[in-house]
């Protein structure tokens, strides 16, 4: 195994460890609107929602930029990704 591919298996180990230690995932209104809540006070507009490798992922705009916000069952942000 060479030393990159350790790092990205180590990398999605962390990531899956991360998702299952938080809350259940689970799409439904209650929690979709606790998201947009949560990142429009962040200065956020958030857009589509979804569930992603154990993970809610907002699609969002923020000062002229596109974000992928990447959360976990307790809602607490794991990874931001700027989508430009």
């Amino acid at each position: 195994m060479t030393k990159n591919m350790f790092v990205a298996a180590t990398l999605l180990a962390s990531v899956s460890a991360i998702a299952l230690a938080a809350g259940p995932v689970e799409l439904n209104d209650e929690n979709t609107g606790r998201i947009r809540e949560m990142l429009t006070d962040q200065g956020y507009e958030v857009g589509k929602i979804k569930i992603e490798d154990g993970l809610y992922e907002a699609y969002a705009r923020k000062d002229g930029h596109k974000y992928e916000v990447f959360l976990d069952g307790d809602f607490a942000v794991v990874r931001t990704e700027m989508d430009d």
